[in-house]
């Protein structure tokens, strides 16, 4: 057994102290639980709310717009559309999925237009220097490169991530949105839908 030199107050008194210590730092990780768990709360809110917050969903109708090609020969509008299906990309320089797209839809693009569906890219927030500059090293587009400079058109969609695409079809509605890079088979895939 082992002696101590302290007398019975003094043992109380750190056996107080000691129980301080351990009462703080399971107050500390209590904490620390808890607010983890209102971050995840959190995520989770977000996510489940995060289509209800002006973002433009399956079955809406696709806002109009107005935007000038990236040379500023023509303005495009939204009615210009109708009657077509429509394949509204939206991207930008920086984004590499969005530069990984380009080619192949390009590729696809008279086969598009002969299935009757339109495809329109439109750039968010960039400038038309930094966007030629751009086209000109992949080797140009034949579909339209539409410029969302002052991002108004982005808003309107509320759109977060790029790249995105809206299936839009005939009647001006949204009938699918696609957050990521295009493949050949989702390609496909999106013809059919602004077709039906």
């Amino acid at each position: 057994m082992k002696k101590t030199n302290q007398n019975p107050d003094e043992r109380l008194a750190a056996a107080k102290q000691k129980k301080k210590k351990r009462s703080f730092w399971r107050l500390m990780i209590m904490t620390m639980v808890l607010f983890a768990g209102a971050v995840v709360i959190m995520q989770f809110v977000d996510q489940a709310t995060r289509d209800k917050d002006g973002r433009v969903l399956a079955g809406d109708d696709a806002p109009g717009f107005a935007l000038v090609d990236l040379y500023g020969e023509k303005q495009h509008t939204m009615d210009e559309y109708k009657g077509k299906g429509l394949l509204l990309n939206f991207w930008g320089t920086f984004c590499e999925p969005c530069k990984k797209e380009m080619p192949l839809i390009n590729d696809n693009y008279d086969m598009m237009q002969k299935e009757g569906v339109n495809f329109a890219a439109v750039n968010v927030g960039e400038t038309p220097v930094r966007v030629s500059s751009f086209i000109k090293e992949i080797g140009g587009t034949d579909y339209p490169v539409l410029m969302d400079t002052n991002s108004a058109v982005e808003k309107a969609y509320g759109i977060y991530n790029l790249p995105v695409t809206f299936i839009i079809n005939k009647e001006g509605k949204v009938v699918e949105k696609y957050e990521g890079e295009i493949d050949q088979a989702k390609l496909e895939e999106m013809i059919k839908k602004a077709n039906e």
